[in-house]
Formats: C-alpha cells, sequence, structure tokens
C-alpha cells in the first residue's frame, strides 16, 4: 500500500450561509435533496452514518434542529462577542468563520470507518446494511481534540463527520476568537507577516501529525516544498471525476430514452399498420356497395311495368346508400387517425435519430473527458516525478568532489535543482509577455535580470515546445546573478 497521509485544509470566510450549514448538516428538504445531490456524489443510505462531536468530545448524530448560523449567533451572544460584520453590507469583509476539512488516504480513513465490510460506490448503490465502526469515531475525537486545545473549545461552532461520500472526512467550522476576547482571523491564525502565518501553518499541520501518526497518517508534503495548492480528498475528486460522470449519466439517459423511442415506434408501426389494414378494407366494401348500386340503378332502368319490383330495388339502393354512407363516414375516421400516427411516427424516428446523434456526441465528449483526467493526473505524477528527480539529484551531488560536479555546470538541472521554481515562474511569466514582471521578478531573485528585451515574443513558425524551451532558456539566464563590475 502507497504511503497514507494526512489532509488538511482551512478556509476563512466572512460570515456562514444558510447553504453552507446545509450542505454540513444535510439539511434539507426532498427537493433539495434531489438539487444538492444531482451528480449522485451523496450515497443517501449512508447518511445515517454522518455524526458529529459536540462540547466534551460527545458523538452524537448530527443535529437538524439548529443550524449552524443560529450555532454561530448563538455562540457570540453568550460570550459578549460582537460580530464585526453585522450592520455591514452583503457579507461583510471581516473574516469571522474558518472551515476546517480533515481527512486522509481513502483506503485508511474507510478502513477506520467500515473495517472490512464491503461498500459499493456506484451511485444509487444500496449500502444500508454498512454500520459506522468505533475507530472512525476514536479518530474524531483526536482531531476535535487537536482544533480544541489550540483553539479553545468553546470556538467551535461544528464538528461534524461525513461517512456519505467517497472518502470519509471532517468539516470543523470555528470563530477564531483572540485572547482580548474580540474576532480576529489575523491575530489567531496569520500573525505579523506572511513568514509567522507560514510558521503557524507549519506547526498546525504538525500538530494533526503527530496525532494522525497513531493512526496510520503521515504529514503530507508542505506547500513550500511542493508549491501546490492543497485540496481535500473530495475537492480532488470532483475536480477529476465530475466532468466524466456527469457525461456518463447523460450518455446513461439517453440510452434509455432511446430504448423507450424504440418501443413507441414499434406502437407506432403497429398501429399504422392496423389502420392501413382497416382503410383497405373500408375501400373495398366502398367499392363493392357502390357496384351493388350501379347493378340496381341498371335494373331500376329497366323495370318501368313492375311495380312491386321497383319498390323492392328501390328498398335495396336505400339499404346499401345507408352501408354506403356508414363506411364513408368510418373511412374518413380512419384516414384522419392514420394520418396522425403517420405524423406521429416520422416525429418519433426524428426524435430517435437527433437522440442517437447527441448520445454519440457525448460519448465522444466523454472520451475526451477521459482523456483530460488521464492529463490532469499524467501531468500530477510528472510534476511529482520531476521533484524527486531533482531531489535526488541534489543529495547525490551534494556528497560528491568538484571536479565529478564539473560536467553538470551550467546544466539545466543544475540550475533547476538550485532554483526550480524560480526559473519556471519567470520563464511563465515570459511565455506571457510579462517581460518587465519577469526582469524584476528575476532581479528580486538575486539575478541580473537582463537578457529578454522589449520585443520578446513567439516567433510565426516556433512550436510551442520550442518556444517554451526558449523562455526556460532565457530564465535561467535572467536568474543568474549579476556580474558587477569592479571600480578602477
Amino acid at each position: 500500500m502507497d504511503a497514507q497521509k494526512q489532509v488538511l485544509h482551512f478556509e476563512a470566510k466572512c460570515g456562514f450561509t444558510t447553504a453552507q450549514s446545509n450542505e454540513h448538516q444535510r439539511r434539507w428538504t426532498e427537493n433539495g435533496w434531489e438539487s444538492a445531490n444531482a451528480n449522485g456524489r451523496i450515497d443517501r443510505s449512508r447518511v445515517g452514518l454522518n455524526f458529529e462531536i459536540v462540547r466534551g468530545g460527545k458523538v452524537q448524530p448530527v443535529d437538524h434542529g439548529r443550524s449552524i448560523v443560529e450555532k454561530f449567533h448563538d455562540n457570540l451572544a453568550s460570550r459578549g462577542i460582537r460580530d464585526p460584520n453585522a450592520g455591514l453590507p452583503g457579507e461583510g469583509r471581516f473574516r469571522t468563520v474558518v472551515d476546517f476539512i480533515i481527512s486522509g488516504s481513502h483506503d485508511t480513513l474507510c478502513r477506520l470507518a467500515y473495517g472490512s465490510q464491503e461498500v459499493d460506490y456506484t451511485p444509487g448503490a444500496d449500502n444500508s446494511h454498512v454500520q459506522r465502526q468505533p475507530e472512525i469515531e476514536e479518530w474524531a475525537k483526536d482531531m476535535y481534540d487537536v482544533l480544541a486545545g489550540r483553539f479553545g473549545e468553546e470556538n467551535i461552532l461544528s464538528f461534524i463527520v461525513h461517512l456519505d461520500e467517497r472518502s470519509p472526512h471532517i468539516h470543523a467550522d470555528l470563530v477564531p476568537v483572540n485572547e482580548r476576547g474580540r474576532i480576529s482571523f489575523s491575530s489567531v491564525f496569520t500573525g505579523r507577516d506572511k513568514y509567522e502565518y507560514s510558521r503557524r501553518t507549519l506547526a498546525l499541520h504538525d500538530a494533526f501529525a503527530e496525532v494522525n501518526r497513531n493512526w496510520g497518517l503521515r504529514r503530507g508534503d508542505s506547500v513550500a516544498v511542493t508549491h501546490r495548492k492543497h485540496r481535500s480528498t473530495e475537492e480532488y475528486r470532483r475536480e477529476l471525476s465530475g466532468e466524466c460522470s456527469s457525461l456518463e449519466r447523460e450518455v446513461e439517459s439517453r440510452t434509455a430514452t432511446l430504448s423507450e423511442l424504440k418501443a413507441q415506434i414499434r406502437r407506432a408501426e403497429t398501429r399504422v399498420k392496423g389502420l392501413t389494414t382497416m382503410v383497405g378494407n373500408l375501400e373495398a366494401a366502398r367499392e363493392r356497395i357502390a357496384g351493388e348500386m350501379d347493378t340496381i340503378r341498371e335494373r331500376l332502368s329497366g323495370s318501368e311495368g313492375d311495380a312491386g319490383e321497383r319498390e323492392g330495388l328501390l328498398r335495396e339502393e336505400e339499404s346499401l346508400q345507408e352501408k354506403l354512407d356508414s363506411i364513408l363516414a368510418k373511412l374518413s375516421d380512419k384516414r384522419e387517425k392514420l394520418e396522425e400516427a403517420d405524423r406521429t411516427l416520422r416525429d418519433l424516428r426524428e426524435e430517435l435519430e437527433r437522440s442517437r446523434e447527441r448520445r454519440e456526441e457525448l460519448r465522444k465528449e466523454v472520451e475526451s473527458a477521459t482523456a483530460d483526467v488521464s492529463q490532469i493526473t499524467i501531468d500530477r505524477v510528472g510534476a511529482e516525478a520531476l521533484w524527486m528527480v531533482l531531489n535526488d539529484f541534489r543529495s547525490v551531488t551534494s556528497s560528491m568532489p568538484p571536479e565529478a560536479r564539473a560536467p553538470f555546470d551550467d546544466t539545466l538541472i543544475q540550475d533547476m535543482a538550485a532554483r526550480g521554481m524560480n526559473v519556471i515562474a519567470c520563464a511563465a511569466l515570459l511565455s506571457m509577455g510579462m517581460v518587465d514582471r519577469a526582469t524584476t521578478f528575476a532581479e528580486n531573485c538575486g539575478g541580473g535580470g537582463g537578457h529578454a528585451h522589449s520585443g520578446w515574443g513567439r516567433r510565426p513558425d516556433e512550436d510551442e515546445q520550442a518556444w517554451l524551451r526558449r523562455c526556460l532558456a532565457a530564465s535561467r539566464q535572467m536568474l543568474r546573478p549579476a556580474q558587477r563590475k569592479v571600480r578602477r
């Protein structure tokens, strides 16, 4: 099994909305459920496994009686703390709530939550048989204790554990109240400057890592080292598979529509066939009766002397006329119904063709989205491999004698190992045509800055790969230390 890591992300917010509260508490009406869970990411058969931790580290079912917004106002009122955003337009401008997402590698968290029980992650699957294991509660209580110990238990508004999504995770919300009893994100989290903020954030990750070590989770790589934005397991899953899942569901929907259309077309074809047969039979009956009436009229014209025969023929003619009128009425009705059935059949066939075309378009989009997801994964793995190579290079060359390191002098790998992110950042600015900003950036990093000129840009015959390589070469030159002139 790969190394299992903790996941910790926090974000300061100017207050807390009812929608966010409903999301954390699963506090929706039935219509709200359908809207919030349109992509099927929440397994409703596992919602009952969710729980929260309240004052004193007590585990209980999620409280739906009060929203987190109400708990926020009640918390401040009970302690006599003023909401700095009160009376300000919109959401205000002061950061009064910090939203934490606490999780870890999927395998470890699922083992704590479900033990050896099988969980079907297919949308719509029934997992009502799954029971929550006590280990996940103990882990969550440890996480609660870390937050309470560092920020004060009285400042925790809610601490909810979700087991109804793919990876178990915690949503914890707290109020950043400082020692003076005032809400202040900067004094509780940020400190005097970005350097202190970085130190405090690293210390917070370390505090969680100290406890998570007991649960088989180790500290994730620092942003200062990887230069990547931390994202929760849930956010990363949505980014990679959200589009594919949505398109696949639409393909399934279109496939179901095609099946229904085909069934409707079969029924319409049967109706058209039946009506066509009826119209043919009525046409034949009309022609037969018309022929009989012609015969009677001929006989009437030749039976001038026999009054009895003429009366009988007239009665027969009247009876045939009644039958003919009835057949003509039925024929008109069946023809109208046949025309309507023909129109319905044409419309269904056109809709079937449109659905087929749309399904093929969606399938192509799924293939494209899957390729994009694969490329994102490849890029992430490639970036990780790059930093591993550079770290290995630094480790190996640091112990080499100078003569052994000489072949690497003035090479890209040497520059990347020494100042890789600076080289990439400066090259990115050059690739976007921001020569002045790239020059200033290089100078601030201790480089000479001079290389790219005002006419810098991509050549008409230059492909993207060659252009980016030229930007990297220029970046390396700009980041080299300036050669100071010797005064004579």
